[in-house]
């Protein structure tokens, strides 16, 4: 028999549920708006009846009798042969119907088992069981449907297709019943949950009109497409068909296969044993897969045996004792029920804490904490090492028993798995912050700082304590630096503070204007000639002061007056209330224009950044290079590349030409990527490349104030005092600015350099990457500097 797997996502545009969590009676359930099925169907005991008549008629004295006895009650009644649309013949027959149910549900499955009879495709019932009738009559319950809202739906109108495919067209479809519930008890705090078997034996299927032809390629493009509504409706026209009978559903319990599950999911989140909430939530579902009501659960990490103590904490200390011990593994509790978990590496059980002899501090501590029973299972790592305890405890003496023993296993390499990760996580965040906050070694690099430190231990044996850690230096290293900064960057900032201000102050003063109107408050018309002062001054010539002393004045004195003046007047608090929704919560002042060019220059900064670590990740697989980048407006890094940087393998002139080449293309890379990003600009911002290739190698040292590289040595700072100063080049002689936008500007000192950069600007313009036009051109005189010179090209866009 082929199975259909029903889809997770409903169909558009279909019915949905009102909700999927109802609290109170279960009856409720049954209003919940599954849709408006398509299909005709009728309620009838009719294939019930035939199959007692045949019974009645059979060999079988057993049988025979049971059906004549039924037979005879019905002779009387007709109705119930029919279709019955009266809903009320159910209750005037009430009797007869109980006789014909016994038929269909025997009294041994009443009392346990959850069923109902219902016409079909409905979910209130015309018969259910004792067990059934329970929930039915509870108060106070919650009941979920475990699916998104259609899917019953689907499912159901699916179903029913299927049967018509199954009566009429020789095919051999079994499709599971869709709906699955779960029901909380608020009184225990536990949840049962249950899928639904449908069986259809006492259904039929009628046709109305005739069959409408399919081909067997027709009905597998049905099977290809079960979420397609209407294409089965297309196929297979509900107006054709009419159902008639009654269906049998019926509960199962699949609790624990459930609660399993979804602490298997629960394990994988991250922080699934981290955070407070997260193990709450593990707690219930270990309560409803043991179904034991009031079960507490504990977990912590911990390392044992001592020697492999960290010297971190790992934030899981989720534990019975927690609060009262700060180490569980302390000498003073040697011999504990912990301590033997984890010495032997095997579950614990204690079904009654209370007949321990020889207790330790644990054992007293939990007795005072109401546990009497527990089990407690050390968890382990790959190595077979001890990291963490799991434990589960009750306050009845041996609720808590070796069957229960056997369940709880099952969990145990659930948490093993999700306390080693979330260890290796908090290890590794740990080791990122160093890096990060402390180090920010570059692994090219990090070789260099392994071996000195390994040589520091080495020294503290020979010469104690007071050894001193070597400094760490690269000698003949040659630098490369780039830049792509932002045209006018600091003219388009203050233009967007201006029209902010000017926002701001204009806002106020419709406010002021309105408020003066209403009442005699002196103070207002001094703020108001103020505002117009600012507002004027910041429109004829804006400065950087002006943004602090407006700010403050707006955020000191103005704010607090319009909050009094809200309160005071109805009238301007809807107006007010605008004005303060309007400023950003957190800055206190307009912020719109300003917000639209930081988001431009940080998607600016982020796609460059983002290509660049790309760009250095590759050619490190070449060459290792130390690569140290910089965001401002714009992106700036540094390159320094030499034999002294290198752990293995050579360093060889090829090496530093590849990588200048590789800097060029970079930067006609990055100007292409900066003019394809000006659609998604909220501010059109361009950037101006430059380089400076420097030919003699220097020294680079690691700064321990600083924490980064330097350049070292007097000679070696020109280097930086050069770097920059080219920034604000302009070409000798005019007030033209070196870098342009959509150019690359390469800064030389000798002329060695500039034929080699002249190769490389002959290599790009034939392969497309920049125009026909390469300028040499002097640069003017900087402070302290002369004679530089550069190139200049266009790149294609």
């Amino acid at each position: 028999m082929e199975e259909i797997d029903l889809p997770v996502k409903p169909p558009k545009a279909q019915p949905h549920s009102k909700q999927a969590v109802v609290d109170g009676d279960w009856n409720v359930l049954e209003q919940l708006e599954i849709g408006e099925m398509p299909f005709r169907f009728r309620l009838s005991f009719a294939p019930l009846l035939e199959m007692i008549k045949k019974k009645a008629e059979s060999n079988n004295v057993v049988e025979s009798s049971v059906g004549q006895l039924v037979m005879s009650r019905l002779k009387d009644i007709p109705e119930l042969w029919q279709p019955i649309e009266d809903r009320s013949i159910l209750e005037k027959h009430q009797d007869v119907i109980e006789l014909l149910m016994l038929m269909v549900v025997p009294p041994v499955l009443r009392r346990n088992q959850l069923i109902k009879v219902s016409a079909p495709f409905e979910m209130s019932p015309i018969y259910m069981t004792e067990a059934l009738q329970e929930h039915v009559q509870a108060k106070n319950f919650k009941y979920v449907i475990n699916h998104k809202p259609g899917y019953t739906f689907c499912s159901m109108v699916i179903s029913a297709c299927s049967f018509i495919l199954n009566t009429y067209y020789g095919t051999n479809l079994n499709v599971d019943s869709p709906l699955s519930i779960s029901i909380s008890n608020p009184h225990t705090g536990m949840e049962r949950h249950y899928k639904t078997r449908l069986e259809t034996e006492y259904m039929e299927l009628k046709k109305l009109k005739p069959l409408k032809p399919l081909s067997q390629d027709q009905i597998n493009e049905l099977l290809s497409n079960v979420y397609d509504l209407d294409l089965w409706l297309e196929y297979l026209p509900p107006e054709n068909f009419e159902f008639r009978g009654f269906t049998i559903g019926t509960l199962i319990d699949i609790t624990e296969e459930e609660a399993l599950s979804r602490l298997k999911f629960a394990l994988l989140e991250r922080d699934a044993v981290v955070q407070e909430e997260q193990v709450e939530r593990l707690e219930s579902l270990v309560r409803n897969f043991l179904n034991i009501p009031n079960l507490q659960m504990g977990v912590t990490a911990i390392d044992y045996p001592k020697e492999q103590r960290v010297a971190h904490r790992y934030k899981i200390r989720y534990d019975f004792l927690a609060d009262e011990q700060e180490n569980l593994l302390a000498d003073v509790n040697a011999g504990s029920i912990y301590e033997k978990a984890c010495k032997y590496q095997e579950v614990v059980l204690v079904e009654d804490l209370d007949k321990v002899k020889n207790k330790t501090p644990i054992e007293e501590g939990l007795l005072k904490k109401g546990i009497r029973s527990i089990i407690v299972a050390p968890l382990l790592n790959k190595k077979e090492q001890v990291i963490g305890l799991l434990e589960i405890g009750s306050s009845k003496a041996f609720e808590l028993h070796s069957f229960i023993e056997l369940k709880f296993r099952e969990l145990t390499s659930l948490f093993c798995m999700a306390v080693e990760r979330s260890r290796d996580e908090i290890d590794n965040q740990i080791e990122a912050i160093i890096r990060e906050q402390y180090t920010a070694i570059h692994p090219s690099v990090e070789w260099k700082f392994i071996e000195t430190s390994y040589n520091l231990l080495e020294k503290r044996e020979t010469e104690g304590k007071n050894a001193v850690a070597p400094s760490i230096a690269f000698r003949d290293v040659h630098p490369l630096y780039a830049q792509a900064d932002i045209v006018s960057s600091s003219d388009k900032r203050n233009q967007a503070i201006q029209a902010d201000l000017s926002d701001n102050l204009q806002l106020l003063l419709n406010i002021l204007n309105k408020a003066i109107a209403l009442a005699r408050y002196p103070l207002l018309n001094q703020y108001r000639s103020s505002a117009e002062q600012n507002l004027s001054g910041i429109l004829k010539d804006f400065n950087s002061n002006d943004e602090s002393r407006i700010v403050s004045w707006l955020k000191d004195e103005i704010h607090p007056v319009l909050e009094d003046i809200r309160a005071r007047y109805p009238e301007l608090q809807r107006n007010i209330s605008y004005y303060f929704d309007y400023i950003d919560a957190d800055l206190g002042i307009v912020y719109k224009e300003r917000k639209k060019y930081e988001d431009s220059v940080s998607l600016i900064n982020s796609t460059i950044a983002h290509y660049l670590e790309e760009q250095q990740e590759a050619a490190q697989k070449i060459v290792p290079h130390y690569f140290e980048r910089y965001k401002t407006d714009g992106v700036e890094y540094d390159i320094y590349v030499g034999q002294s940087l290198l752990k293995n393998g050579s360093f060889k002139p090829m090496h530093l030409r590849n990588l200048r080449l590789w800097q060029v293309i970079d930067m006609c890379e990055v100007t292409r990527l900066v003019h394809h990003l000006q659609a998604e600009l909220p501010v059109p911002l361009t950037t101006a490349q430059l380089i400076f290739t420097y030919s003699n190698p220097l020294s680079i040292r690691f700064r321990m104030d600083e924490k980064q590289f330097d350049v070292d040595g007097a000679y070696n700072v020109r280097y930086e005092i050069l770097k920059k100063r080219i920034d604000k080049a302009l070409i000798e002689g005019t007030d033209e600015r070196l870098t342009q936008a959509g150019k690359v500007a390469i800064v030389y000192l000798q002329e060695k350099d500039r034929q080699e950069y002249l190769e490389y600007a002959s290599y790009l313009r034939t392969e497309g990457y920049i125009t026909e036009e390469i300028e040499d051109l002097k640069i003017g005189k900087l402070q302290g500097v002369q004679g530089l010179r550069a190139l200049r090209f266009t790149v294609k866009q």
